[in-house]
């Protein structure tokens, strides 16, 4: 997380401190930009995304924050306003694109010999993904009774995303982790996105006496009296 192994501490920590403060600036100043860009559809998205990019640029060239973790913060930056809704908006076009170009990158990323000899660490992600994630969650929303089906929101919350990948990224280019360590830690982010995408569908579907009762129009009448 603080960047360049090659740097003291001291400096890695102020170098991430003034990038965190330059982020926290941008956001602030950000909104008032796109405010009065609201009209103009074009500059608008560049803007938005220009400012992510140059951020994240910024933060790995003269703060020697780990590109990654750059990028996300920048991500972040760009978001955090009521204006966010709207860029967001304007970006979703690109939405599906960045989002095969991720699995693409992962995909890139995982070594099949470094797989091999990192499948106990993969197995170990995925054993503490079930139980401290998705074991946890399903835990939880049974004991407060959560409206809402315990298993499907506890697999929905179990994958581990983005940010993890940001560390895993971190972590390898400090030296922390080794390669087969790395791609096990890809490898277990793409597989519980994908797993739980499936899953947590085929857990969302009504069972059989839920699926009479939804086509029940008795059922119905009644439900919607006692309610």
């Amino acid at each position: 997380l603080l960047g360049q192994s090659d740097r003291p501490l001291g400096q890695a920590a102020l170098g991430l401190l003034a990038f965190l403060a330059l982020a926290v600036a941008v956001a602030r100043l950000l909104p008032i930009v796109l405010r009065a860009l609201r009209s103009e559809h074009d500059l608008f998205l560049i803007v938005s995304v220009a400012s992510g990019l140059a951020l994240a640029g910024i933060g790995s060239a003269a703060f020697g924050v780990p590109l990654a973790l750059a990028a996300f913060v920048g991500g972040l930056a760009v978001t955090e306003s009521p204006e966010a809704a709207e860029a967001r908006r304007r970006l979703l076009p690109f939405r599906d694109l960045f989002a095969v170009l991720f699995f693409v990158a992962i995909g890139t990323l995982i070594e099949p010999g470094a797989l091999g000899r990192g499948l106990g660490w993969l197995a170990l992600f995925l054993a503490l993904i079930l139980i401290a994630k998705v074991g946890v969650a399903w835990a939880l929303a049974r004991l407060v009774r959560l409206p809402a089906r315990p298993a499907q929101l506890a697999i929905g919350l179990g994958q581990i995303g983005e940010f993890s990948f940001v560390l895993g990224s971190a972590a390898a280019a400090a030296g922390a982790i080794g390669d087969e360590t790395y791609v096990a830690l890809v490898a277990a982010v793409a597989l519980s996105i994908a797993i739980s995408t499936v899953v947590v569908r085929l857990v969302g579907r009504p069972t059989g006496p839920e699926r009479a009762g939804q086509g029940d129009p008795d059922h119905s009448v009644n439900v919607s009296q006692h309610s």
